[in-house]
């Protein structure tokens, strides 16, 4: 059989299930898997768990190991053992960065449309939303864009002046780098402190500046590029909006 092209792959929400419970009982028993044990994990029949193994190794995604019949033993009618390839591995990785896409072009679609709706008092209601979901948030590039959001927004409310010629805005026109952006937040964080008013805003954000330096460490060089250029986004706007 022609070994099929990854991108052409498709794979139902049931095949799916079947693929990525397999994935897992590979992992916990650490050797190729009969179909009866799957069959038993996902509560449904040997014979439907067989033929679904066996149009998943159609697919390229399962392969078929035959074993020696052991007297008086063998759960089932085959001697047949499963297995995930490497391909459906790297399926699962695939789809994972595919959704870690999607939640950040939510993430900033979400943040950058409320800043662009918002007037001048609504921006608080912004930084209190961002504070309550900063705990949910799921991967590092979507955790570090609510972090420096809402020290910037926190920010504004300092007597701090927006202009070109600050130390914030010229971290921003300076390369991308991780240290830049590592001391451009710690830099918001201290002049946001130094306000009373914005410090009680702000209450205990140190777990969230750990957060956003290990998230920052996680990113990958696609990912900094696009946490850099959002940043900008949002200095842009925030600047372009009269402070209180």
């Amino acid at each position: 059989m022609a070994e099929q092209n990854d991108s052409a792959i498709k794979l139902t929400f049931r095949q799916k299930a079947f693929l990525s419970k397999l994935l897992d009982l590979y992992h916990e028993m650490q050797e190729p898997i009969h179909y009866s044990v799957l069959a038993e994990r996902l509560g449904v029949s040997n014979s439907t768990a067989y033929d679904m193994l066996r149009l998943l190794e159609q697919k390229g995604m399962v392969s078929g190991q035959y074993t020696t019949p052991k007297v008086a033993s063998g759960p089932g009618r085959s001697n047949i053992l499963f297995f995930p390839t490497a391909k459906a591995a790297d399926f699962f990785s695939q789809l994972a960065g595919e959704s870690q896409e999607e939640e950040w072009e939510e993430v900033k679609a979400r943040i950058l449309a409320s800043l662009h709706q918002g007037k001048a008092s609504d921006y608080k209601s912004l930084l209190r939303e961002l504070l309550a979901r900063m705990p949910e948030a799921g991967s590092p590039l979507g955790r570090c864009a609510e972090v420096i959001t809402a020290l910037l927004l926190s920010l504004r409310e300092t007597k701090h002046i927006f202009g070109e010629q600050n130390p914030v805005s010229m971290l921003l026109e300076a390369p991308v780098g991780r240290l830049g952006m590592s001391i451009l937040a710690g830099l918001a964080l201290g002049l946001c402190l130094a306000d009373r008013k914005v410090q009680h805003l702000l209450g205990d954000f140190r777990k969230h500046m750990n957060r956003y330096e290990t998230s920052l460490q996680a990113l990958s060089p696609e990912g900094l590029v696009a946490l850099h250029r959002f940043t900008r986004d949002v200095w842009s706007v925030l600047k372009r909006t009269p402070q209180p």
